[in-house]
Formats: C-alpha cells, structure tokens, sequence
C-alpha cells in the first residue's frame, strides 16, 4: 500500500484544510529538508519520492508493530509512518542496499514500494485522519535501515501470524 497523491482523500475529496493544518505541513517540511529529505509538498501533502537507494515496505499494523519492536532491539530501526484507517498500515523507510532480486518475495500482506513512487509523510490528511510516525525521524536516527533486515523480520512475523 503506497500512499500516493491519488489515495490521500484529500483536495477535491471534500476534506477541508484549514490554518493550523497548513501550518503544520511548513514545520513538517522545514524540519524534513533540515535531516536533508527531498520532500515535496502538492495540494494532498507532503511526499518523499523514492530514488534509486530508498525503498519503503507496506504492512499492516498486526505486523508492523512487531517489526518495529524487532528493528528496536536490534538498534536498526528506522522511520515509519502510520498510514490510519479501518485497517491501518505502517509504511517502513528503508535504504536499498543492493539491487531488489527478482527472486526475493515478500508475505503476501507485504507490500514493496519503489522508484518513482513517493511515500506521503505526516502530517498528509486522508479520510481516515493524518498520517503520523509510529518512530519518528529525528537528527540522530534520519537514516534508513537495509530493507533485507525489515524483510527479513516482516517474513517472521507474518509466519508467527499465520501460525496463531
């Protein structure tokens, strides 16, 4: 599940921006470009595009929550955004330090995200509420961890979930 400027549910999708809100996307940009991300803001939000060495992996919350808790015990654990809704996704950034095999797969709740697309960042509204960080980027944990250590965790615990 990307969060692309179409699945936002912002703009013409009826749902009002208002004064504070656009004040917080220009602290959310000034604090972004600081850590020294491209972003990009568009009528729907704030968007990091993807490049040739970032990727981002999508999951639900069920599994997520239990990758990031990994990440942290590992010292590994980087950005990730909450994507809200009926069922809430969490968008893992990660650096892609190799190329992607062909042949490498993912759970199937497991989604790849890559170049050219772009991960919405908080504080984008949709339908269901703004986008927010379950770890947020800060100057000291900005980076992005390899993709093959949130691969690797989300393959776990999607087992773990389908043996429960």
């Amino acid at each position: 599940m990307s969060l692309t400027t179409a699945e936002t549910g912002t703009g013409n999708a009826g749902i009002p921006q208002n004064r504070g809100h656009e004040r917080a996307i220009g602290e959310a940009v000034a604090a972004y470009r600081l850590l020294g991300w491209q972003v990009s803001i568009t009528e729907q939000g704030v968007f990091l595009p993807l490049g040739p060495a970032t990727t981002a992996l999508a999951m639900p919350a069920r599994i997520g929550s239990r990758v990031l808790a990994d990440l942290k015990s590992r010292m590994l654990a980087g950005p990730v955004t909450v994507i809200p809704g009926p069922r809430e996704h969490w968008i893992f950034l990660a650096e892609l330090v190799a190329l992607l095999p062909t042949h490498l797969k993912a759970p199937p709740e497991v989604q790849f995200v890559r170049s050219p697309h772009r991960i919405a960042l908080p504080p984008t509204m949709t339908r269901y509420g703004s986008l927010r960080w379950a770890n947020p980027p800060s100057h000291s944990r900005h980076w992005f961890p390899p993709f093959t250590a949130v691969l690797a965790l989300a393959r776990s615990a999607a087992a773990e979930d389908q043996r429960r």
